[in-house]
């Protein structure tokens, strides 16, 4: 997180909506106090049209796959705790600033091949700021319904101090390990929308990444319909377990944002306490702040300013100051979160094995290809050395066309398969061998 000495200062002025509600001279005396110290605090209002969150079991058993354990050990992994596998080797990420150019490029790099997952397409993002070639990674879910509407989930990997020791683990790891998190349990499944999972660089040095990518957003007339932006998710050293959530007037949907990610935290029955705000210094200070200047709908997720790191921006944010169960239910929130908001499908599970009817033998690497007049995209998978194949998909009625890759045999089709919620369903496939017809030519020689 990026905060100027002023904007600090201020993080420790909150003040609650409630606090105000006096008599007229004292509301006008606290508006002065407040204005003089350069904030003014006020807790989001409620959306006027207020979409309820209900509980989805789907949702519920992807977030409960995260642990403490493994929050921990990636971002270990993140810090320099332990060393990582990029680009085949062995290497150390001790820092991640975005000076240090070898290693902010092995750490984008880490975390570009940590977000390539089979259902994912990831890029760069490359951008020049001042002389330097930086670059953010982005990852990306394609809606099956509704690919036009866009939602993200963010944070900046690149952190502080300057030198060549920076473990970030607080600011900002923890915001870094939770959005790689939520692509990973994520990817295999389906959605309405389209999801992105993005890392920016340049951050510490005046939100460079995400001013660059939200610019090019709106230069490409992207439909960007909610950001949520988690920067140091992960200390906590008192039992109110306060989680901030900073929205802006300007862009009335990011309120509405903040009160979706407050009633996921109910919903699922985490341990955490939502605080809600607007139009606060906090939200021009990280990275959501570039969206919303770009009018994009986008809030703030950061742990209780009121109990704020004393690690900040030193050598010493490491892993072993972090609450790990205050993050994990951080980090269990914003994946609910940004599930919900991606309108998770329901889904069932098609398997079955595909066969040659002439040798009675499995017939590998063949395309097996679902479509549903619901959805606009395909579905494809390919069978294993066995034959089998299996895929995840949206619940619907589909047409099943399977491609062999063995010449010599007969694609086949199935119509009116019904994949049902929660339920497998089997569909096997022999494929039938083309029948060639020999002719020989008739010679016909003069004697």
């Amino acid at each position: 997180m990026e905060l100027s000495g002023e904007g600090r200062g201020q993080m420790n002025t909150i003040v609650s909506s409630r606090s105000l509600c006096v008599i007229l001279s004292m509301l006008l005396a606290c508006l002065v106090a407040l204005l003089l110290l350069g904030g003014l605090a006020v807790a989001a209002p409620d959306s006027p049209q207020r979409a309820s969150i209900a509980h989805e079991q789907a949702i519920s058993d992807i977030i409960s796959e995260i642990t403490t354990q493994t929050l921990a050990y990636e971002l270990a992994g993140l810090t320099g705790e332990r060393p990582v596998v990029v680009a085949g080797s062995l290497y150390t990420i001790a820092t991640r600033n975005s000076y240090q150019t070898e290693a902010i490029s092995m750490a984008t790099r880490y975390v570009y091949e940590q977000l390539a997952g089979d259902d994912l397409s990831v890029a760069y993002h490359s951008y020049v700021w001042s002389g330097n070639r930086w670059r953010n990674v982005v990852a990306e879910k394609p809606g099956a319904v509704d690919p036009g509407a866009i939602y993200l989930i963010t944070a900046h990997v690149d952190d502080l101090p300057a030198g060549e020791l920076a473990p970030g683990a607080d600011d900002n790891g923890s915001g870094s390990v939770a959005v790689l998190m939520a692509a990973r349990l994520l990817e295999s499944h389906h959605f309405a929308h389209t999801l992105r999972f993005v890392l920016f660089t340049g951050e510490e040095q005046g939100l460079r990444g995400s001013d660059a990518y939200a610019a090019d957003c709106t230069a490409q007339g992207e439909n960007v319909e909610g950001v949520i932006n988690l920067d140091m998710i992960g200390f906590n050293s008192d039992a109110g377990r306060i989680i901030d959530l900073y929205a802006h007037t300007s862009v009335t949907a990011s309120l509405e944002l903040t009160r979706i990610f407050s009633d996921v935290i109910g919903v699922y029955g985490l341990d955490l306490v939502p605080n809600r705000f607007a139009d606060i210094s906090p939200i021009r200070a990280s990275d959501q702040w570039s969206f919303l200047q770009q009018g994009y709908p986008a809030f703030l997720v950061i742990e209780d300013t009121d109990d704020f790191t004393p690690y900040y921006h030193t050598t010493s944010d490491k892993l072993s100051t972090l609450d790990l169960d205050y993050y994990a239910d951080t980090t269990r929130a914003s994946v609910a979160a940004i599930a919900h908001l991606g309108r998770l499908l329901p889904e069932g599970h098609l398997s079955g094995a595909v066969h040659a009817l002439d040798t009675g033998r499995p017939l590998s690497d063949t395309a097996v290809v679902a479509s549903c007049p619901a959805y606009r995209d395909l579905f494809t998978t390919t069978t294993d050395a066995s034959g089998a194949y299996g895929s995840i998909l949206p619940a619907g009625s589909y047409t099943i066309t399977v491609h062999p890759s063995l010449a010599g045999y007969r694609p086949a089709i199935v119509t009116d398969v019904l994949v049902v919620t929660g339920a497998v369903v089997v569909q096997n496939f022999t494929l039938e061998p083309w029948t060639y017809l020999c002719y020989l030519p008739l010679i016909a020689r003069e004697r």
